[in-house]
């Protein structure tokens, strides 16, 4: 028991220590202004550093890989060198682009329900049911509790919006349109390069001059050459 009580009282001070630490105050202070934001903003940077790690494997597994030709790991880990990177700046700029736009998204698809009528009428209904429940004499800020709800509303959409920007539509929709292309004219480009590459080396022995075969005599043929002559004498 005394092992366990030393190895969790060291967990628990490690634990303290790494809450104390400067980026987890930050951290907290980002939490306690904003919670929605620094939520979001948590959770789009956990899924760019793993994809961007998931990159970084990919491309050395591609690299080291004996079941690609090695002709054709370069080419794999260009591919996906290039298919990581358009992933992660997709899903940034997705991300910062529907945070400046969800509120107003918002506002246009809940404008019958959040508008100065709907308010009106929410706080006059509220008032209504405290008086039946004989909470009337309370003081109960009705204006700030309809706009806390209609923040926490807000704050939800924007979570779930500028999320589902970054990982659906930047990440599995604008991705594949630009890489999928940009995948197949890398492989034309190679291609020609490969080909032209094996068209080079037979012009290349085309020009060289070629051996001209050596003029052999014919002593049969010639029966008064000079060279016959000589030697009859």
């Amino acid at each position: 028991m005394s092992g366990l009580q030393s190895i969790g009282t060291s967990i628990g001070k490690g634990i303290a220590k790494a809450t104390n630490a400067k980026p987890a105050t930050w951290l907290g202070k980002k939490f306690e202004k904003d919670p929605e934001k620094a939520l979001a903003m948590a959770t789009v940077t956990s899924i760019i550093l793993k994809d961007g790690i998931g990159c970084a494997m990919y491309v050395t597994q591609s690299l080291h890989n004996d079941k690609i030709p090695e002709k054709k790991r370069k080419f794999v880990a260009a591919l996906d060198l290039t298919n990581g990177v358009l992933m992660i700046a997709a899903q940034i700029a997705m991300f910062f682009a529907m945070r400046k736009y969800s509120g107003p998204i918002f506002e246009k698809l809940f404008k019958k329900s959040f508008n100065p009528v709907s308010k009106a009428n929410t706080i006059s209904r509220m008032r209504m049911e405290d008086a039946a429940t004989g909470t009337a004499g309370k003081k109960i800020k009705y204006d700030k509790a309809y706009e806390q709800v209609k923040k926490d509303g807000l704050d939800l959409f924007k979570f779930v919006a500028d999320i589902a920007a970054a990982t659906i539509i930047g990440k599995r929709v604008i991705v594949p349109l630009i890489a999928t292309p940009l995948a197949k004219k890398v492989e034309k480009k190679m291609d020609l390069k490969k080909n032209g590459a094996h068209e080079e080396a037979p012009k290349a022995e085309e020009q060289k001059p070629a051996n001209q075969p050596t003029q052999k005599l014919d002593i049969t043929s010639t029966g008064n050459s000079n060279l016959l002559a000589k030697f009859q004498k």
